[in-house]
């Protein structure tokens, strides 16, 4: 592609401030490995090759089904049966020829993914399962990759940039969460319902901080969790404290031996319903936190809940009884088991506990 033709493509970026041409040819340069070909992915996928991100390659070893087509953008009716890394490469394609595009029509696990993260610079899970999850974080951890995490859950989204900046500074998805969750405890996007539009938005976030970050602009989530909830627009965004409880594979063979399903049972039976929640607090001796931030509704009178939002948990941990059982709970159940980790892991408290999928599956 001449200069010319590449500045009438992508004149009207390249006009913007902080990016010039220089920045674009960032953008040429770059490799960007994008895992998961689904509805995160879709848009992440289409806006990346729009902005003339050159190296591309796409893991999925999935084909295109009829409920697809509800969120996952790249694909049509014709595309059924076909498998999603093929179609998405020829979708893309038609958009911007010039781009090369690698596409993996498979699985990522913990035997192909370090042969293939290695070969990029920055890494997009836009994945749904907890044990590929890990299994990208440990990889990107191990490889010194920048991770671009994004997450959906029915009215809520969540995007997160890992493994950025001095290395004492730096946080990974294990901060967050330090063990694989069970698969089987957690309502999928398949049971649980999901918005199209959600996923295009947070996959969208996903491609600007990729761009962000390959550009070197000012204001990407290093290290950062932004949650947004879609029903009523409220975005914040929280630092991630670094958690000294898990260890991470230092070499190739130590990242193989680890279990991708392996779980923690200990935080399991600390997930409560709606009724094994109600019921503790029946029987007394409890104390409800409202991890939540303090503008976000509904409120729940018969709760009776202490607010304090996540990110003021540690100034705040004087409030809390630890005498009692403590009750978590957010909108979407995400922060309160962010809270339950710090209290019982950072904090030593014992008896704490967090309502399962939030406020979302709360019922009258």
């Amino acid at each position: 592609m001449d200069k010319q033709t590449l500045y009438d493509r992508f004149q009207r970026q390249i006009i913007l401030p902080n990016l010039d041409e220089l920045a674009q040819q960032k953008l040429l340069d770059a490799k960007v490995l994008v895992i998961g070909a689904g509805g995160l992915a879709c848009p992440c996928l289409e806006y990346l090759v729009r902005a003339g991100v050159g190296n591309i390659g796409i893991v999925d070893g999935d084909y295109v089904t009829i409920s697809n087509l509800q969120r996952q953008t790249l694909y049509n009716n014709n595309d059924i049966g076909k498998l999603k890394v093929d179609c998405a490469k020829e979708r893309l394609l038609n958009i911007h020829p010039h781009t090369n595009i690698t596409s993996y029509p498979f699985f990522l696990d913990r035997k192909n993914c370090l042969a293939i993260i290695q070969q990029y610079d920055i890494i997009i899970d836009c994945t749904d399962l907890f044990s590929v999850r890990y299994c990208i974080n440990d990889a990107c951890v191990l490889l010194e990759k920048a991770l671009v995490f994004g997450a959906v859950f029915q009215y809520e989204g969540q995007v997160a940039v890992f493994n950025i900046g001095e290395k004492n500074e730096q946080r990974n998805l294990r901060d967050i969460f330090p063990t694989i969750p069970n698969q089987e405890a957690h309502t999928t996007c398949n049971e649980a319902g999901i918005l199209g539009a959600v996923v295009g938005i947070i996959g969208t976030m996903q491609a600007l901080e990729t761009i962000k970050l390959i550009t070197n602009m000012q204001g990407v989530l290093a290290n950062q969790l932004l949650t947004y909830h879609f029903l009523h627009h409220n975005i914040f965004t929280v630092s991630i404290p670094k958690n000294n409880t898990y260890t991470l594979p230092m070499n190739e063979q130590e990242f193989l031996r680890v279990g991708e399903n392996t779980s923690c049972n200990n935080q399991i039976q600390q997930e409560l319903n709606q009724a094994q929640f109600l019921e503790k607090i029946k029987a007394g001796n409890t104390q409800v936190i409202d991890v939540r931030q303090l503008h976000e509704m509904p409120i729940i009178p018969e709760l009776n809940a202490l607010r304090i939002p996540i990110d003021t948990l540690a100034e705040r941990i004087h409030e809390i009884d630890s005498s009692k059982d403590i009750l978590l709970f957010c909108h979407a159940g995400i922060r309160s088991l962010m809270a339950l980790e710090y209290l019982s892991e950072e904090c030593g408290m014992q008896k704490v506990f967090h309502l399962k999928g939030g406020l979302l599956q709360w019922k009258n």
